[in-house]
């Protein structure tokens, strides 16, 4: 049995984000009838940003994940330790991910100091949301992603980018496969260029799923 997590990273509790995370979820539970599917809404969650205190880097050997801020992140991350792979469904906010994501993604910090990312790593999937018209794209909201879930033990295998194709009311295209019809890309197809030049050096082959 393979344990299953889809966490919607929007704050709204419907719309596009949502509206896809629950066909992703439908997906997993007729395609994988004997897996578990659990499903995490940050609408519904009350996760306070990282405060940069560094109290998780001080305890390892007593709880190695601990957290001084007292909220629903020790549920989600219990999931997130249960689960074998990881759907994450996120609207763009100005090419990034909304506020109440990079709370998520930024409370994912005792995982470093405890080095859960020397583990084998577990897959993920990025399902990226939005009206469509922004002409930055979304490149950041791949790399905030990718660099919180690597630390967690996540590889982004990759992301799919149904921008522009979701209605308002969450509604997919006719006959769209929830699991594989968005635009599928590697995640390595999406570069930062810096200094020291073009990182991951990966590879830059993409694909129309």
């Amino acid at each position: 049995m393979t344990n299953r997590l889809v966490i919607c990273g929007s704050p709204r509790a419907r719309g596009r984000s949502a509206g896809l995370s629950e066909a992703v979820r439908l997906s997993y539970e007729r395609a994988f009838p004997a897996d578990r599917v659990d499903v995490v809404r940050l609408s519904d969650v009350r996760i306070a940003p990282c405060t940069g205190c560094d109290a998780c880097a001080s305890n390892i050997g007593r709880d190695e994940l601990y957290c001084i801020i007292a909220d629903d992140m020790a549920r989600v991350r219990r999931l997130l330790n249960e689960c074998d792979e990881l759907a994450l469904v996120s609207p763009v906010y100005f090419a990034g991910a909304p506020a109440q994501l990079k709370s998520f993604l930024d409370r994912l910090q005792p995982y470093f100091h405890a080095n859960w990312r020397a583990k084998p790593k577990r897959p993920a999937h990025l399902h990226v949301v939005g009206e469509g018209g922004d002409p930055h794209g979304f490149g950041p909201l791949v790399g905030e992603v990718r660099s919180a879930l690597s630390v967690a033990g996540f590889a982004l295998a990759d992301v799919h980018d149904w921008v522009g194709r979701i209605s308002a009311d969450g509604a997919l295209p006719a006959g769209a496969d929830p699991l594989s019809g968005g635009r599928v890309h590697p995640a390595s197809a999406y570069t930062c260029a810096g200094p020291d030049g073009v990182r991951p050096r990966l590879g830059s082959s993409t694909k129309e799923a």
